[in-house]
């Protein structure tokens, strides 16, 4: 790729991926550890009882239709009916968006919503800049960014998105004000952000997915109020009581390209999905997510004076990237000597933890491309696990993580489950 400045390399590049190992070593290999990580969780619930798992991970993922729903869910017609732009209405509301110059459209889920809206956005030879404040975006806008055939570059602050915005033109400027990892990037930074693109006459995208957590525990705008944004998309699933979803809202003139996309390719929510969304809408409740965000902070304190700065706040939870959870272990086994990279020492400190203590973490279920990160949200279940318990959850895990360090078989049993 040609750029003006010949140190663009520094400031903006493709994301690195998240680390593959020799026993992770592709997507396939994490589509098999989700297996597995469900198949866990059946087990336990099925021994023990549903009170036996705490989920942990700030995902809902419920599917809350009512009884009086299931009549006008009877055919297409009396769906139509009964439901038309219900649910459209409520994402414009609740992402600040004006309903005279913003459409909506609901999606299956967050990764086909960056789909249609890359595809409706982009053309071949765009290039995309990418910013976030650490760690990287959401795997699914690369990847969506270039199915399409733009090229995707990403940068970590405002200085270096600076930096890259005189590298050369750039079609969109996507934003993820609070990345899978957790890593938050302020409001008054997105703005900036947002201004710069605006006068570089960008498109200016927003991956938001995290909106209600961010919105409500950082105190901040939603979407639409952190400035002068053309599309944006929210997870109907995080930190808000419904299924698996994904609303984009837009610029009207990009809406009309973007929803064709949706619709070509059957990315659009169906009638029960659609349903279950709007309810999970009606039903949303800001008060458990500041009751987590006080359970997080108290956690934080806690763990703060024995993990330093490899432990960081992370919205309502707190994480250790990869790499950091690794050091610990690494000390707690009195060795570096290991086969495993550091995604696969987190994801096994993760699985650990959910067969001794049944704790459910996002890369137990998560699909490929999920943040490889030991990340403990506290909605829904910190406050049930308690915190007394969960510190001494965490220290267990670090001991038996560490025990495994140089156990290959034994880590690729737990994670893969048996041949």
């Amino acid at each position: 790729m040609t750029m003006s400045n010949p140190n663009a390399h520094a400031v903006a590049v493709r994301p690195a991926s998240y680390g593959h190992g020799t026993i992770l070593a592709s997507a396939a290999d994490e589509a098999r550890k989700s297996t597995q990580g469900r198949r866990m969780i059946r087990e336990r619930v099925m021994a023990l009882g549903k009170d036996s798992i705490y989920n942990l991970t700030g995902l809902v993922r419920t599917f809350p239709l009512q009884p009086q729903d299931l009549q006008p869910l009877e055919n297409q017609f009396t769906y139509y009916t009964h439901f038309l732009g219900r649910a459209e209405e409520l994402a414009l509301h609740y992402m600040g968006a004006n309903p005279h110059t913003c459409s909506a459209v609901l999606c299956n889920r967050v990764s086909a919503a960056m789909l249609a809206i890359m595809l409706g956005t982009l053309k071949p030879g765009d290039r995309v800049l990418s910013l976030v404040a650490q760690g990287r975006s959401h795997p699914s806008v690369q990847q969506a960014a270039e199915v399409m055939g733009a090229t995707f570059q990403e940068v970590q602050g405002l200085a270096a998105l600076e930096r890259a915005m005189h590298a050369g033109a750039w079609r969109m400027l996507a934003i993820t004000p609070l990345t899978p990892s957790m890593y938050h990037l302020p409001a008054a930074d997105v703005a900036t952000a947002i201004d710069m693109a605006k006068a570089a006459h960008q498109v200016v995208f927003v991956d938001d997915a995290h909106m209600m957590s961010r919105s409500v525990f950082y105190d901040e705008p939603v979407a639409f109020g952190l400035g002068d944004i053309d599309v944006a998309v929210w997870s109907l699933d995080k930190h808000v009581p419904g299924p698996r979803g994904a609303a984009i809202v837009g610029r009207h003139d990009l809406m009309q390209a973007i929803m064709a996309q949706v619709f070509q390719f059957g990315l659009e929510a169906q009638s029960g999905h659609y349903v279950a969304m709007l309810r999970g809408m009606e039903a949303f409740d800001p008060e458990p997510i500041r009751q987590a965000g006080e359970l997080a902070c108290a956690l934080f304190q806690r763990l703060s004076a024995k993990f330093g700065t490899r432990l960081y706040q992370g919205g309502p939870g707190v994480s250790f990237s990869a790499d950091d959870f690794s050091e610990v272990v690494y000390e707690r086994a009195g060795t570096r000597q290991t086969v495993l990279v550091p995604a696969e020492i987190a994801i096994t400190g993760c699985f650990l933890l959910l067969q001794h203590h049944g704790a459910i973490t996002i890369p137990i279920t998560g699909y490929p491309g999920a943040a490889q990160t030991f990340r403990l949200m506290m909605h829904p279940d910190g406050g049930r696990f308690g915190l007394d318990r969960l510190e001494q959850a965490i220290d267990d895990t670090f001991k038996r993580t560490a025990a495994l360090l140089q156990q290959p078989a034994a880590v690729q049993a737990l994670l893969l489950g048996e041949d």
